[in-house]
């Protein structure tokens, strides 16, 4: 087998790779946006329930004697809907990072990837050198 055939071959499964962990990528990061999306949603659904709450508080004069049971109940909705969300939108997000971590690991150990390519996949980018400690000199 000649060494051109060889480069070929291992060019093809590189790029294959390189396309399929970037798919994977793009899926945990839309889970990401998606989990950051009912995150917000929530905040903004709650927020409109306790708009509407005290709308329906100023403009309904029987809440204002005695126990304002409709007041106090969509209050308790806005907060149930606010806490749902947050914890559902924070288990999704979690789980996006999770696949992004778990890609990262499989892009690690992938036998068909250079260095360079690992990192061209994983989206990093060079780092800037640290500089060198200041040492101070005896008097």
């Amino acid at each position: 087998m000649s060494t051109a055939a060889t480069l070929t071959s291992e060019t093809y499964e590189s790029v294959a790779a390189i396309e399929r962990y970037q798919n994977s990528y793009r899926a945990a990061e839309k889970e990401i946006a998606f989990g950051e999306s009912i995150w917000f949603a929530g905040i903004v659904v709650g927020g409109v329930i306790l708009v509407a709450s005290l709308v329906e508080f100023l403009l309904n004069p029987a809440e204002h004697h005695g126990f304002p049971v409709v007041f106090a109940s969509f209050i308790a909705c806005a907060v149930l809907v606010v806490l749902v969300s947050q914890v559902l939108g924070t288990v999704i997000r979690g789980q996006g990072q999770l696949l992004s971590a778990a890609v990262d690991s499989d892009v690690n150990s992938s036998p068909f990837l250079s260095n360079a390519q690992r990192a061209r996949t994983m989206r990093l980018k060079k780092t800037a050198t640290m500089p060198e400690p200041i040492r101070m000199r005896a008097a």
